[in-house]
């Protein structure tokens, strides 16, 4: 790749880490920072946004709205099925969790490289549509998973920062296991957000953390932030990020962020928490219900599963810290 090249890349600042772990909330906030973008969770655009026509952040269906509609036509001229069936084709030979070894190797087997370079070209293509009808310089992408971010960051076409966003797996944990979750995007009455074990999220929760660990290094830029520490000094944590992703914000560009409220405009993002639809000043407050309401068994099991990344975090052991 030339300089060229490499200076026409479309910039991304891409959350990682598990799901309930505030990502639409650092994502939403993100994006009320001028110059950047919030898109949702991009990863989700074919698999489930576009085909299920779930709603957008605006509140409109996706085939609707007229931002996603200008975004699908200055990229590819419409989101048509064969391009969807192709995004969906390449994801599952490229940017899978089993993918992992291949995306972290130094060289690759030609067919697969094919496969990265194609499926760098269409996220190309669609960050460059967001930022030129968004007028932003910089997408924020909320997708979380890291063989999907270090897919497309292999083909060298995208500039990925990664933003690493870490919760207490205890809090995850009692989240997931949460049943009857509304999910109001699907636009379907009574649509609910999927529920696990505590065992099953804090083994998927301990092994994406050694993904990310492993991963880091390979992008334009990396750091990590604690959902714990975000909500308690916002405007200071999120400035500290951009700053260490290159992307250090200018004076005012935090004006959205008061002491512990927030104030969060009506976006386009996909996919995510149901608090996406809530827009307006909102104070933010750490959801620790786990701490009060979770059982003993499922506490222990949680932290014996998660213990070394946990203490590594300063969530238990020598190291704990409470939030700053």
């Amino acid at each position: 790749m030339t300089g060229a090249d490499a200076a026409r890349r479309p910039t991304v600042l891409y959350i990682a880490g598990a799901g309930r772990s505030g990502s639409t909330l650092l994502e939403r906030m993100l994006g009320a920072v001028p110059g950047l973008v919030n898109v949702g969770e991009l990863v989700d655009l074919f698999r489930r946004v576009k085909d299920g026509d779930e709603l957008c952040g605006c509140g409109r269906a996706f085939s609707a709205c007229p931002f996603w509609t200008a975004v699908g036509e200055r990229a590819f001229g419409g989101w048509t099925p064969a391009l969807a069936a192709e995004f969906v084709e390449l994801k599952a030979r490229v940017g899978r969790q089993r993918d992992l070894p291949q995306l972290l190797a130094p060289t690759r087997a030609r067919a697969f490289q094919d496969g990265l370079e194609r499926y760098g070209e269409l996220h190309r293509r669609v960050y460059d549509a967001v930022l030129a009808e968004s007028g932003a310089h910089v997408v924020v992408d909320a997708s979380k998973g890291v063989a999907h971010a270090l897919a497309f960051t292999r083909s060298g076409q995208v500039d990925v920062r990664l933003l690493h966003l870490v919760r207490d797996a205890r809090g995850v944990a009692f989240s997931w296991a949460k049943a009857g979750v509304a999910r109001p995007q699907a636009g379907a009455p009574g649509a609910t957000m999927s529920s696990f074990s505590p065992e099953l999220t804090a083994a998927r929760w301990t092994l994406l953390q050694g993904e990310i660990t492993m991963a880091r290094r390979l992008f334009t830029a990396s750091t990590r932030v604690r959902y714990e520490d975000l909500v308690r000094s916002p405007a200071r944590v999120v400035g500290d990020a951009l700053t260490a992703l290159g992307l250090p914000p200018g004076p005012g560009a935090l004006a959205h962020i008061d002491g512990n409220r927030v104030d969060l405009p009506v976006t386009h993002g996909l996919s995510g928490n149901p608090s996406r639809f809530r827009s307006g000043v909102q104070e933010l407050r750490a959801d620790e219900q786990w701490r009060r309401d979770m059982s003993r068994r499922d506490r222990i099991v949680t932290t014996a599963i998660a213990a070394a990344p946990l203490t590594g975090y300063g969530y238990v052991g020598p190291r704990e810290r409470r939030p700053s």
